[in-house]
């Protein structure tokens, strides 16, 4: 298997979607609900996620494709299984807020292991990708820099998270928070999953943590973490902790 073949068909496909997204972005749109009002589903969600599907598809015709928004296609005799969020912060794209991204990973069906992964966010003009074994970057002003997450020295810590949409499920993760803070003086919260693991592999942030989050969250981003040198718990079942950290 070309791991870099993968990769630069991950590249491709994050940035079909990521590029439908912005022209789309503060434009109108349809939205509508899913899991709970709160939890919401656009036009646009719907319109990358098949653009990416077509651009995956037109070059690996025989992998198996889950997302987010769409039914699983599975190959019959795959190799490989995409995981596609084709827009990861719905709540700040549909409020006009430029944190939101397309993500695209790629995992080994007969292992399960996480080969390639491809975050793209076009409006803040930033692509992050990774290869197992191959390191991590970001591509940011037409240069290519590799990451290696926050320095170890580093005194003061903060730290990203995330909350559900569900009132239930919030108490406790604030209560987990309070139980955190002691250890960083600040949070961050960027609304996009992808971005806040992709921020610490950046070193911006110095740690992420997030209970309820779905594989296609963060797919992508957790082996871009993983190749900047960084600790990666990846949720076991949902409702599962993920966790990142150096």
């Amino acid at each position: 298997m070309n791991l870099d073949d993968l990769l630069e068909c991950a590249l491709a496909a994050a940035n079909i979607g990521a590029a439908e997204l912005k022209q789309r972005f503060r434009g109108p749109l349809q939205i509508s609900s899913k899991t709970s009002p709160e939890d919401h589903v656009t036009d646009a969600d719907l319109a990358s996620e098949a653009m990416v599907r077509a651009a995956i598809g037109e070059r690996r015709p025989n992998d198996t494709i889950t997302g987010e928004e769409l039914a699983n296609q599975v190959g019959e005799h795959a190799e490989v299984r995409w995981s596609i969020d084709p827009l990861d912060g719905t709540v700040n794209y549909t409020r006009g807020f430029p944190n939101y991204c397309t993500s695209v990973g790629a995992a080994s069906v007969e292992t399960g292991e996480w080969l390639v992964g491809a975050v793209v966010a076009p409006s803040l003009g930033l692509t992050y990708y990774a290869k197992r074994g191959g390191g991590a970057f970001v591509i940011r002003d037409g240069q290519h820099i590799q990451l290696f997450g926050p320095p170890a020295e580093r005194a003061t810590k903060i730290v990203a998270t995330g909350f559900s949409y569900q009132a239930e499920k919030r108490i406790p993760q604030l209560q987990k928070l309070i139980e955190l803070m002691p250890e960083f003086v600040d949070i961050r919260r960027m609304g996009s999953a992808a971005l806040d693991i992709c921020a610490v592999a950046e070193g911006a942030i110095d740690a992420y943590y997030e209970a309820d989050i779905k594989e296609y969250d963060w797919a992508a981003s957790a082996l871009i973490a993983e190749e900047a040198g960084l600790t990666v718990q990846r949720p076991a079942y949902v409702g599962d902790l993920c966790h990142v950290r150096r």
